[in-house]
């Protein structure tokens, strides 16, 4: 386990290059921020979609249950953070807290996960989107690739000149298409619906526990992201208080505005146009709601927002993985380039690195057959294919950290207060992924959606096969891996204010 604590600037691996990210005046606002990596009106405009697709009527009580266990995936996030504080995050969580061996692994398999979704695939779904926009409100056309290439170009920049550009912007498009949703939900309610409003959607009896599974992959997947916040720990003036509490708040906020615009989607779309797929295949599901139920102009700007909302997704992760490529370049583990960083103090090899990944996934949805078997267009099925392999990777490290919050959590079981409900909340977050597992792989996925499993499991063996390189190769730098986030140990998390020293604030 490492246990060696090195300041923030370049540590002993490092050369005279710029190996350092900016000084630590983050505050809990820019935090909660990059914890608005979860996209919340992203997700709950076109990844819901999906969870529809498979859940139908019982959508609502997938949601419900996807909440309750991203709460508690919250709080396992939030026992680390209180303890752990570096750019790798989780990279420099499992090192710390299990072993650097097993930290280093996961890295891989969870930097893997975040190319397939918010680094990466979230370039192929604004495609699809501002092409849908442009055809559906401008009544004109453009190639579909050509938005998510725009959109690239700007979560680079906005994370090229500064973290804080890029937060600011992420929280500004956050609070900016939060309304007209709000507006949309309250007026469904309020007229209730296609048959009234009802408590059925809550009851798994309606359909059937397995859909109800089912649905809950995708309903983890409508938080994945809420971590993001733990990659800017370095550079946030009190990360072991801003952090988790951007995490649980986050996570608490999101799930209050997705059980609400599900509810009135649910009943929205009604139980017979469900069960015909209405919500998945529409090109617009929300704005076809807004149409129906306020007027088209609501539409239009609902439509907007959810392309403002993906953007913002894109720049909080592109944030969030190219922290990951810095920390292990900064460590060793990576060739020393990838923790070279701008003159604004910000790591330009790993934003680099994932506008080339971004751009070869564009590249392959525009060339893939995989819709054809659907039938879906390509860039569809392939945004769904990479959706589904991010999560499989990003929510088995879900249950990593779960599993190694409980021997935290016994570790210091003499100084925790109310140990019995923090073992309660890690194993709802435990539970989560694991139910979500079984729905989404009992029964195997079919061709073409089976790619997804596939491309997970590979990701897997590299992650493998990079740490076997490593360890023959670089035993030195395993060693000293995940140094750079500072234990502060005997705090309990969230309930406590950890003691600072005189000089706090330098760290």
């Amino acid at each position: 386990m490492a246990t060696e604590a090195v300041g923030g600037s370049a540590g002993a691996l490092g050369g005279a290059s710029r190996e350092h990210l900016g000084a630590a005046h983050l505050t809990t606002t820019h935090a909660i921020g990059q914890a608005l990596a979860i996209g919340p009106i992203f997700s709950v405009g076109l990844v819901s979609g999906l969870v529809a697709h498979v859940a139908g009527y019982s959508t609502p009580i997938s949601i419900l249950l996807g909440c309750i266990g991203s709460l508690g995936l919250g709080y396992v996030i939030a026992i680390y953070a209180r303890r752990y504080a570096g750019a790798g995050a989780i990279f420099e969580y499992l090192s710390q807290a299990v072993h650097n061996s097993f930290g280093i692994f996961s890295a891989g398999v969870y930097f893997l996960g975040t190319l397939f979704l918010g680094a990466g695939g979230i370039y192929i779904g604004l495609g699809f989107l501002i092409q849908g926009f442009f055809q559906t409100h401008i009544h004109t056309t453009i190639p579909w690739w050509t938005g998510g290439a725009v959109c690239l170009a700007i979560a680079f920049l906005l994370n090229h000149f500064g973290v804080r550009l890029a937060i600011r912007g992420v929280l500004t498009l956050a609070c900016v298409s939060t309304i007209p949703f709000l507006i949309l939900a309250v007026v469904i309610i309020a007229k209730g619906g296609v048959g009234g409003n009802t408590l059925s959607v809550f009851n798994p009896n309606v359909t059937s526990w397995n859909t109800v599974f089912n649905g809950i992959l995708f309903a983890v997947t409508l938080f994945i992201g809420f971590e993001a916040a733990a990659s800017i720990a370095e550079e946030t003036e009190n990360p072991r208080k801003s952090i988790p509490i951007a995490v649980v708040g986050a996570v608490a906020l999101s799930a209050a505005l997705y059980l609400l615009v599900t509810y009135a989607a649910t009943i929205g779309f009604g139980k017979a146009a469900l069960a015909k797929d209405a919500w998945f295949s529409a090109p617009s599901p929300m704005g076809v709601l807004a149409t129906t139920y306020v007027g088209k102009w609501l539409s239009v700007l609902i439509d907007l927002v959810i392309i403002f909302a993906a953007l913002s997704l894109g720049i909080a992760i592109m944030v969030t993985a190219s922290r990951i490529i810095f920390a292990l370049g900064r460590d060793g583990l990576l060739p020393k380039v990838a923790a070279r960083t701008s003159r604004y103090d910000t790591p330009v090899v790993g934003n680099l690195v994932i506008v080339v990944w971004s751009a070869a996934l564009l590249v392959w949805a525009g060339t893939t057959n995989y819709g054809k078997t659907v039938p879906l267009p390509n860039p569809i099925e392939a945004f769904n294919i990479t959706t589904a392999a991010g999560s499989y990777l990003v929510e088995l490290i879900y249950v990593f950290l779960a599993i190694f919050a409980l021997k935290l959590l016994w570790d210091s079981r003499h100084d925790e207060r109310g140990l019995w409900w923090k073992v309660i909340a890690v194993l709802l977050g435990l539970a989560t992924p694991i139910l979500a597992f079984k729905g989404a792989l009992d029964p195997f996925p079919t061709f073409p959606n089976n790619r997804g499993v596939f491309f997970a499991i590979g990701c897997i063996v590299l992650s493998a096969v990079w740490y076997g390189i490593l360890h023959f190769t670089r035993p030195r730098q395993v060693r000293l891996a995940a140094r750079h986030a500072v234990e502060h140990e005997g705090v309990p998390a969230l309930d406590e204010p950890i003691p600072l020293p005189a000089d706090a604030g330098s760290s």
